[in-house]
This record gives C-alpha cells, structure tokens and sequence, in this order.
C-alpha cells in the first residue's frame, strides 16, 4: 500500500472538502495483518480504513508546531509554503482592526476557511475580514491539518483556496506547565509565554476525559527607529522619499512686506531642514518632510491570553456528547504617526508665535507669472533661482498644511475578545455514524484612542487662535492648550460578529461491490450570522484628526442553509470515483438571497502497494460579506501609497494654474484622498479548481507526493485598486471627483452629500476632492502551481533516528483580470495585490536519539520584481524595474528530556541574522521592506521548558 508519509508533514489523500482516506501506517509485519482502523480527516464526513487518498493534507503535529519555535497561529501559518500575503500584526500600525489571516495559495485570505475542531469561527468584527488567526489558542492544539484543495462539502463551497482545521488536544490526562521565551539578538521585540494545562479521565477506561488550558503571551514592541533596514522614510538608494509634505513645521504660504509671495516654503530649509525634534527632512528645494517613519512601529506591544475548556462523556459504545469551551483576549497597542491636520491650517498675524522673519532658502525658484522683489530692491524674473538665503519678513495669515508632532505619535488600542461554545453528540444509530453539534462563536472588537489623538472640533479654534506654535517647540500654555483637544482613553470604534449554527451530518457504506464499499454520507447546517460595527460619535462625525472622514456604523445580519452529500464509489479495480455536491442558500436581511450546488468529482487510481494515482475537479461559490454590501459612503481615507494627482501635479511636477498647486491641499508625491463603499447589489463569486497528483513510497524510508492544481475565480469582489486608478487616469476618468476652489476657499470639506464634487473634471484649476474606489463584482483571480513534498526517514544503529522533509510549492501561474481589462500576472512581480513568489519551501532535517532530539529548518521565498509607482518612474534614481532578494533563514533547534517529567529546548530562529529584502513597497506604513512577507526580528534565541506533575 501507499505508506504514511514522514516527517513533519504527513499526507492525507483528499477529493478536494471531502476526504475519502487517511493516513497509512509504516510498514510492519504486525501492521499489516493488523484490521484497518476507520477515521475521519478534515473535509469528509465518510470514516474510511487508514490505506486510501484523494488529494493532499499537510499534517503538522504537536512536535512538529514547537519544533518550528512558533507561539501564535498567524507565525506557524505563515511558514507553510502554500500560504503567503495574509494580514499580520504589523498591518495594524496606521490601519486598525486588522486581524492576522491565513492566506493559501496567495488568492486573497477571504478564500481560505479556517476552522477549529472541524467547525467554523465568527469572522473578525471590523471590515470585512475573514476568522481572526489569534482568536486560535495554539497552545491548546494538538494538531492542524492544511487541506489545499477548495470548495469542500462538508463546510462551504465559499473555501475556495482550501481549510485550515486546528485540532484541540483530545483525552489528555495529567498536569503541566511550561514557559517560552526569546531575545531578540538585535534587540526589541521579545516574547514571555506561560501555559498550564490539566486534563482528567481515560475515555477509553473512565468514559470521560475533561481538559482545561490556560495561556498567557505578552510580546514587546519593535520600533523602525531600532532597526536600520526601516528606520527613515527617506531612501536614496531606493529612490524614494516618502517623507509627509504635512509636517510639525509647516511648509508655508504667505506673503512678504515686499509683496512677494511664497507656496510651500518652510522657515528650516535653508539649514538643510536640520530640526530632529520635527522629524523634519529634505523634500525640494524651498520645503522639507515630516520623517514619519521615526515614529513607528514595526511590530506593535501585544498581549495574548486565552483558556479552553473541552469535556467528552461517553454515553456508552455507540454515543457520547462533548462539549467546548473557547475564550480569547488580545489587546495591542499600535503607534504610528502624529496626525496631520487635513484642515488647511492659517496662522493668524496676531497669534503670539507669528514670526518676525523668515529665511527663504537658497535654491529658491521664482514661480511662473511672477516676479521677486530681494531686500535691496533687486527684481528677478520668474525663473530665477536665489543664490542665496534671504530673511523677509511676513505679513498677514499664513497657511500651510500641519501636523500634530509636538502631540507625539498617535496609539491605537486594540481589544480583541472571541469566545466560542460548542455542544456536540456523536455516534452510531442504525449503523450510520453521526455527528451533530450547536455552536454559539463571538468575535469582539473595540478600539480607543491612544496617545496622540486630537479632536478637530477642539483643535480646530485653538489652532486659528493661534495658540499652537506651528514654528517650532511648545511652551507650557501652548503644549497644554494642545493636550486639552486630545481624544485619549474614548473609544473610537467597537464591532461584533457573531455565528449561531447547528449542523447534522451522518456516513455509513450502503453497499459492497466486487470492488469494495460504497461509502455515501448526508448532511445539513443552519448558520445566523451577525454583525454591527457602532462608530463612536467622533469617528461617525469625522472628528478625529487625521482619521479617515466619517465613518457610520454597519449592521446586517443573514441565515445560511447548507445541504451536503458525498459518495465514494469503487468503479472498477483499484479505481474509486468521489462525488460531492452542496447546494448553499443565503437570505440577507438587506433585501437579497443566493443560492447555488456547487457540485465535485475525484478520482484515484492505485495500479501498485507503492504508487497512487488521483484527480479532482469541482466549483465552488462565494457571497458577498455582510461588510462588503452594506459599508457606507465615506471619504477622508487616502491612498496607501505616495501619489501625484495626474491632472495638477504630471509626474511630479505641478502645473501653471490660477489655483497654486499646493495652496490649498498637499498634491505632490503624497497620500491622495479616497473615497470608499459598499454595494448592496454585488453578486456572488464563483470558482472552478482542479487537480492532478502523484503519491509514491518506492520503499519503506522513502516516499513522496507531487500535484499539480489550479483555481480560478470569476465576478471576484474587489475594491477599485489605487494602482490601477492612478496608473491609468485616462481609464478611470469618472473615478476622479474634483471642486471649484471659488466654491471652497477654505478646501473641499464632505457635508456628507458630496456637494460640490465634480465627477471625471480634467480641469488644471481643480484640485482633487477625492478619487472613487468602490466594491466591485469587476474582477478575476487565477492561480496554479505544483505542490512537492519529499520524505526520508532512517534509523541507524547506535546513532539514532534521522528524518529529512522537504515541502514546496511552485507557483505557474498567478494574477488577476478587471472587467475590459488586459489580464495581470504577479507572478514573480509586485501588482496591485503584492507579488506572488514562483517558489517557496520549508525543508527541516531531524534527529533523536534517546533524550536528545534535534533540527535545522531552511525557510525559502524567492525574490520578485519590486513595486513600481507609475508616478515615481522616471524621477531619480527610481528604475521602473527593481528585483527584491529572495528571503532565506535557517532556524534551529536542540531539545533534552534527560529529567523526568522535565523537556527543555533551546532555539535559534534566523541563525544567520538575515535582514528582510530590501523592497520599496508603499503597501505598509513600515518602509524598506515588505512586513507582510517577512520577519524584521533578525536573529532571535529562545528558550522552551515544559515539566509534567503527573
């Protein structure tokens, strides 16, 4: 027969949501006269004998997951070669609520489900994100099994890239408690995890079993100022200066007592911006930035604490019920940078810090369709370039576009609560095997305002009273007059989202061919799913400072019915046909409903004991989230990335107008202004994946599997990209809404009716209200790849046992395609949605003798072409194809057990104190590297003890 496979990742044979095998055991005379036992593998509700496969499962049991050093869900995630470009904690510095994903195939991390104990989660409160990874207590789990192939009967056709099951410790008797902890070898950032865990009752003997897990984990924070690879927005050797034009400082529009008139000049850059206390840089010639990166955070301080509570009673042979108890409390701190007065801020001639001069810089050019009056009475015509400094001296308001440094960097604080109960029955009636559980899971989050945070109705009178000094440090009156606007310690926004669901699912094999058994089973599941996002009254009136407009809150809720059935078929000898279907309605309390059977076919074909043959082909169907059809209108959010409005600032060069490019707002090399929504009218995704796979053991030491798989995915739901809007302006025309400054001398505020934005106006004299990026059905995802994975394992005498690992994924093909668009590959290039790396791996050589056991895991990515800023092409020292490095590490580990009731290992994670691929991604608010696909820690020691009372 096909054996088990070895190692750290052990293969499950699967038809892609319904599993028709499980794992073989190595070879042994008494194994293989020994009655095949029937289990159940994530995907399948048929209990099948341990020697037959579909399509591949990763298994990673408890020692693999310690051996990797890993402490929460989203860093153990992140190590499987299939699954890249998911949210991590770093996503939250300068974008709250942003849970840890997982993210297989790389297709979007909405595409992959993630279960505990084979059932599903509420989705993450805020946005629209899918299960939150640290709402998982790993600590608690036994074993996770990585199926990748979508669209599963069992659970939803909606997991369209694959399920990510975490399996919780079952029938633990004992008490133990153990501790982890890591230095950070560069310093920063290090980790203090405790865990006790008791359980009581043998099922077996006692008929029960009862566990309870405890654990706490608190994480330091890493500053970018604590490492050079990300410690400055300014980087010449990547051509690009992301530093703000919106600074502590601002840059200044005034005019002089000679009549000369001044857009964007700031009273530093004469000595070269030289005022580290502002974060100041050099941007051009007459202004200076704000360093934001000096502020930041790259991994935010964190605190993790969860208890599990499971109990199974057994009734007698044929039922018993079990119940779960899940409780999850996160709570993060995340910093980022002061926040800039969007406002256009005017200084008051008569405010106490107006200044008697100001030094215009050398370098200075005299604006188009003016002159320039020096102190001596000297006129320069337009063009003219000052040779040197020159102090003048206002008059009247000055403008400029601030930011609230003096104040600090700004804090978000996170609590994140998820807490599930689940009740369960299972057994056999009548010769079927069943199961049926009730499960109540809450997802809640609430976010407050940190250090930092201001109000503009507070701020706003003070600032035009001038009693802020916008031209340098605070005094005591003015830091207090400022401290007395601050929002810190309200609250800014909370969310909840809650799934009720009761599911029935019953297997029995109904037949006996000369070929073998027909196994068939049925099944059913009822969901209520819940959400409602409340925004402050702050938040809902746009009040924060710096924040993203107003914000409304959203409500909605839907009842899902699913209804299920498989069938394993032997066709002929050695071949068995796999069939599946699940018809999956949705009511939604907006108005709509869908409804769709995604139907599914595999099979194997077993011509030897060493060799498996197998194919799958099925579709799968996705709705439209609760947030994704009911998120209000807003603007006041902006890019993520440094743009130049392509009508008022080509290229990076402002145009001649009779509205001064920068007067009223920043729109050059900055972060443009968006607008987002929802669409209640958005129709359902729909998907089509297939597979062809190889499973070989050619002998007892070696054995190994290789597929091949693609998905695609049509009428995707997706947000206007701003790459694609900015990089194509001609394209997206309408998206771009303009005013009349004769109508907003002030600039364009939102009265919540959009009054006064012009759509798809070109004209040179109007600035930017804000560029449209709705939620779209206008897109298609595509991907495929090859999966390998290889296994040796050999014990030697006197020496011990050595087991050698290697899983990869290939990527051929992988991109996306908008509606009467050309289709994009990112593959091996950073697109609208990141890059996607032709090839990752994971290769981990193991050894044990006695006591002792011992590994060395080599981490892999491979490099990619870099993001391009269409805007930035061109400037210099910015080619319009740069190569990021691949990222490669090589982690460590040595363990001993040499005391009773005592397991000690240390570790070295990044033995090579690897830095992260320089990158010039504008995706994050970290710069230099892309923190979505790397680790800024460097090389990290850790220490794991575990001792066993009894």
């Amino acid at each position: 027969m096909v054996e088990k496979i070895l190692s750290r990742s052990v293969r499950l044979m699967f038809i892609g949501g319904m599993a028709v095998g499980a794992v073989a055991q190595t070879a042994s005379a008494q194994q293989a006269a020994a009655e095949p036992q029937r289990v159940e593998i994530t995907g399948s509700s048929i209990k099948r004998v341990e020697t037959e496969g579909v399509l591949p499962v990763t298994v990673l049991k408890r020692e693999d997951i310690e051996r990797t050093g890993a402490t929460t869900a989203q860093d153990l995630v992140n190590m499987i070669p299939g699954n890249f470009g998911g949210g991590v904690i770093a996503n939250n510095v300068g974008a709250t609520g942003a849970p840890s994903t997982a993210n297989l195939r790389g297709i979007g991390s909405q595409y992959t489900l993630v279960l505990l104990n084979g059932r599903r989660l509420a989705n993450y409160a805020i946005g629209s994100s899918p299960v939150d990874l640290n709402s998982i207590p790993l600590s608690a789990i036994e074993r996770i099994e990585v199926l990748r192939d979508g669209a599963s009967a069992v659970y939803g056709a909606d997991a369209i890239a694959g399920v990510i099951n975490f399996i919780l410790k079952k029938n633990y008797q004992g008490l133990e408690a153990s501790f982890y902890g890591t230095k950070s070898d560069q310093g920063h950032g290090d980790t203090r995890s405790y865990n006790i865990l008791g359980g009581y009752g043998d099922l077996n003997v006692q008929g029960f079993n009862v566990l309870i897990s405890a654990n706490h984990e608190a994480d330091a924070a890493l500053k970018a100022t604590d490492r050079a690879f990300a410690s400055t927005a300014v980087r010449p050797d990547l051509g690009i200066n992301k530093a703000s034009p919106r600074n502590g400082v601002p840059n200044f529009n005034f005019t002089d007592t000679l009549g000369n008139s001044y857009t964007g000049v700031n009273p530093y850059r004469y000595n070269g911006c030289n005022n580290p206390a502002f974060g100041l840089v050099v941007r051009d010639a007459k202004s200076c930035g704000t360093d934001y990166v000096k502020y930041i955070d790259l991994i935010p301080k964190q605190t993790h604490d969860n208890i599990v509570a499971r109990g199974v009673f057994k009734l007698n042979d044929d039922h018993e019920l079990y119940g779960e108890v899940t409780q999850t409390k996160d709570n993060m701190v995340a910093t980022y940078s002061p926040a800039p007065y969007t406002i256009n801020m005017t200084y008051p001639a008569n405010g106490r810090f107006y200044p008697t001069s100001f030094t215009v810089p050398a370098g200075y050019t005299v604006p188009a369709g003016t002159t320039y009056t020096l102190p001596n009475g000297t006129v320069l015509p337009a063009g003219s370039v000052l040779s040197n400094n020159v102090v003048v001296t206002p008059t009247g308001p000055m403008s400029g576009t601030w930011r609230t440094v003096a104040g600090g960097g700004r804090q978000d604080i996170t609590d994140t609560k998820s807490e599930r109960v689940l009740l369960g029955s299972r057994g056999v009636i009548a010769g079927w095997d069943y199961d049926t559980a009730f499960s109540y899971s809450k997802n809640e989050v609430a976010i407050s305002f940190g250090n930092g945070q201001f109000s503009y109705a507070k701020l706003t009178p003070i600032v035009n009273k001038g009693d802020i000094n916008v031209f340098g440090a605070q005094d005591a009156a003015s830091l207090a007059a400022l401290n007395s606007a601050l929002l810190t310690g309200q609250l800014e926004n909370n969310g909840t989202s809650i799934a009720k669901e009761f599911d029935v699912r019953i297997s029995k094999e109904i037949a006996q061919t000369s070929y073998g058994a027909v196994g068939l089973a049925l099944g059913a599941n009822y969901r209520k799913e819940d959400l409602n996002q409340f925004s402050a009254p702050v938040l809902a009136s746009g009040d924060q400072v710096g924040g993203n407009g107003p914000v409304p809150s959203v409500t909605g809720n839907r009842n899902v019915l699913g209804l299920f059935t498989e069938a394993n078929i032997p066709v002929y000898k050695d071949v068995e046909a796999s069939l599946a279907a699940r018809y999956d309605s949705y009511k939604n309390s907006y108005g709509t409903s869908f409804n769709k059977l995604s139907p599914k076919i595999g099979l194997t074909y077993k011509p030897s004991s060493t060799l498996l043959a197998r194919a799958s082909y099925g579709t799968g169907f996705r709705a439209p989230t609760l947030y994704q059809a009911l998120r209000p209108f807003t603007t006041g959010n902006n890019t993520n990335g440094n743009f130049s409005d392509p009508v008022r600032c080509p290229g990076g060069v402002p145009v001649t107008s009779v509205n001064p490019v920068g007067a009223l707002q920043d729109e050059c090399n900055v972060q443009l202004n968006v607008a987002q929504s929802g669409n209640a009218n958005l129709a359902p995704e729909k998907s089509k994946q297939y597979s062809l796979g190889l499973v070989f053991q050619p002998t007892a030491q070696f054995s190994g599997s290789i597929d091949y798989w693609s998905v695609t995915i049509n009428d995707a739901i997706v947000q206007l990209n701003e790459n694609s809007a900015l990089g194509n302006p001609s394209s997206y025309k309408n998206q771009y809404y303009r005013y009349d400054p004769a109508q907003f001398p002030d600039g364009w505020v939102d009265d919540g009716k959009q009054t006064g934005a012009i759509k798809g106006s070109t004209n040179p004299n109007f600035p930017l209200a804000y560029i449209y990026l709705p939620n779209v059905n206008a897109g298609s995802f595509f991907a495929s790849g090859i999966d390998l994975n290889l296994n040796y394992k050999q014990k030697v005498s006197t020496i011990g046992q050595f087991s050698v690992n290697f899983d990869g994924t290939l990527f051929t093909k992988h991109g996306y395609q908008y509606q009467g668009q050309d289709s994009v590959s990112d593959l091996g290039a950073y697109k609208d949605f990141g890059p996607a790396p032709r090839w990752r791996h994971m290769i981990t050589v193991a050894f044990n003798r006695g006591v002792w056991n011992a590994s060395i895991t080599d981490n892999y990515t491979a490099g990619y072409h870099d993001f391009t800023n269409p805007s930035a092409v061109g400037s210099t020292n910015y080619p319009d194809d740069r190569k990021v490095a691949a990222y490669n590490t090589f982690d460590a580990t040595l363990g001993w057990s040499g005391v009773k009731n005592l397991d000690v290992a240390v570790g070295i994670k990044n033995i090579f104190n690897t830095d992260p691929p320089i990158s010039r991604t504008e995706a994050n608010f970290q710069t230099g590297y892309d923190a979505t696909f790397t680790n800024p820690l460097g090389r990290v020691f850790y220490l794991r003890g575990r001792y066993k009372f009894f």
